[in-house]
């Protein structure tokens, strides 16, 4: 073992102040060789030191569980929020972490560190909290983007896909990526605007402007979400107004089966503002109501619940935005309890789907 005192004799200092001052010169000299004459090699083709990578990888697993709070949702296991995130990982995420039963291509394979094939590692010793910090935040040094948005609800489905990931077949994930429309619209929308995933809206009952308008908004950052930005982002003008008119032109068909008639009346009698006093009536904008609406608003009658409920809690709590009247959506929810989303949801979900202007 080293004596400092022999140490600083040997060296001819004069004392403890002087061996630190060697110290930190030394530290920085080798430091500034290497950043100034560029002596650590930076390529991607050569591995860390030795220990290096163990010690990037021990840091980040602390990182995360140090940091990762968020609690799931209690839906998070259902196969909808499943479907949802296998939807985007199919558009962001298979490029590089592959699909099951698939290979990443020679690009990929050739990166470092390596993305990891996410149907191929154990990802059950990552928590769903720990995972949702992961997506939501990214890996410094890693090509592992942040999410896209500020909204960090919309990065649960994709949690619950991961931990499903596992389990997941070729036949599996093209069936809950729409098979051959995987990547499009009708994906996650159906062929006819018609979704039957309850996380998901319908768009059949949705006016064309509304549609082109809330397409607009993802597209330009408006309104915020991760998984729509990244479907709407290359979308220009034309195409938005293709895909509005397409869905306008179907009609409604189906409804969500709501059998809680109590939650649907205290629901009602909210929707129309009935005793309430603190709550705007949502039927003088959504419906129904005898006289013509505004096109610029959406339908609510038939719209999934879970979707709706999900809506009223980010009008409630912030971070939605995009339309006409957002700062009026604002100000009608951000009374609402938790409760009372949950009825206004199941009121209109169990309403027979129709548009706007029927």
């Amino acid at each position: 073992m080293i004596d400092p005192r022999r140490l600083i004799e040997n060296l001819g200092l004069k004392g403890v102040r002087d061996l630190t001052i060697l110290i930190v010169v030394l530290v920085l000299g080798f430091a500034g060789a290497v950043v100034g004459v560029g002596l650590y090699n930076v390529s991607a083709r050569a591995d860390h030191f030795p220990g290096v990578t163990w010690v990037l990888h021990t840091t980040f697993r602390n990182s995360v569980s140090l940091r990762a709070d968020e609690t799931p949702p209690d839906d998070l296991s259902t196969p909808g929020m499943i479907s949802l995130g296998a939807g985007h990982y199919e558009q962001a995420c298979a490029e590089c972490h592959a699909r099951p039963g698939g290979q990443q291509d020679a690009t990929v394979e050739e990166m470092l560190p390596r993305p990891p094939k996410l149907f191929s590692t154990e990802l059950s010793r990552w928590s769903a909290s720990e995972l949702h910090w992961i997506v939501y935040n990214g890996v410094k040094m890693s090509g592992m983007p942040g999410w896209p948005a500020e909204r960090t609800d919309d990065v649960w489905p994709i949690v619950a896909f991961l931990r499903s990931a596992g389990e997941m077949t070729p036949e599996n994930y093209a069936a809950a990526t729409g098979g051959e429309e995987r990547g499009r619209c009708a994906m996650c929308h159906g062929a006819e605007g018609v979704s039957t995933n309850p996380q998901i809206p319908r768009l059949d009952i949705l006016s064309s402007e509304y549609v082109a308008q809330s397409l607009r908004a993802y597209r330009e950052g408006g309104r915020d979400s991760a998984i729509m930005a990244q479907a709407a982002r290359a979308l220009d003008d034309q195409t938005i107004e293709r895909l509005a008119n397409s869905f306008d032109a179907l009609g409604p068909s189906g409804s969500d089966g709501i059998v809680d008639a109590k939650q649907v009346l205290r629901g009602r009698a909210l929707a129309n503002a009935e005793g309430e006093g603190r709550t705007p009536s949502c039927s003088a904008c959504h419906g129904p109501w005898q006289h013509r609406l505004n096109e610029a608003f959406p339908s609510l009658s038939g719209q999934h619940a879970p979707y709706l409920a999900a809506q009223l809690r980010l009008w409630r709590d912030g971070p939605r935005g995009g339309g006409q009247a957002a700062e009026l959506m604002h100000h009608a929810a951000e009374n609402l309890t938790d409760n009372e989303i949950a009825a206004l949801a199941s009121y209109y979900a169990s309403r027979d789907p129709a548009p706007i202007n029927p």
